[in-house]
């Protein structure tokens, strides 16, 4: 296997979160996302990594409950795949189930929790457009950072030094 980083992406209809571990580490890191209507994935997928070497890619999979694949399961997978080839590297299937619900909870929302006792709350009120698209590329590139450090946590030997 050629040198490079490992990969990992939570593919939706519109939007592909992209999260990283780079060579010889255990740890996966939240890089971005990529537009996947513009046809242009592998490109932008290029730029977001720096232009590295990607050695594996890891794609979640909405595995049903028993296990089987379903027809967005099966797609999701042959996107991963068709990816994967055009970079290079090899593709690793992991079930995604999950990884998008626990992402929507970011560590700051959990930190603040509740306000305290005679402070208010935040008006929930429209977000900005700029707030919204750093929020679903935050959540999206979380998924993404779950479905790889879940793969490389069940992968260890898999992880390529360099």
């Amino acid at each position: 296997m050629t040198q490079g980083c490992t990969i990992g992406i939570d593919p939706g209809e519109r939007w592909v979160g992209v999260a990283r571990a780079m060579r010889g580490s255990s740890l996966a890191l939240p890089v971005g996302t990529v537009d996947r209507s513009l046809n242009a994935v592998e490109r932008d997928l290029r730029e977001l990594l720096d232009h590295e070497q990607v050695a594996r890619l890891v794609v979640g999979v909405p595995v049903r409950p028993d296990g089987r694949e379903d027809e967005q399961a099966t797609a999701f997978r042959e996107f991963g795949e068709s990816l994967a080839r055009s970079l290079g590297a090899v593709c690793e299937s992991q079930d995604e189930r999950f990884s998008s619900e626990r992402a929507l909870v970011s560590p700051e929302t959990l930190a603040r929790g509740t306000p305290s006792p005679g402070r208010k709350a935040r008006s929930v009120g429209r977000r900005s457009p700029q707030r919204q698209r750093r929020e679903r590329e935050r959540s999206h590139a979380t998924a993404a950072a779950r479905i790889l450090q879940r793969w490389l946590d069940a992968n260890p030997g898999a992880i390529v030094s360099g």
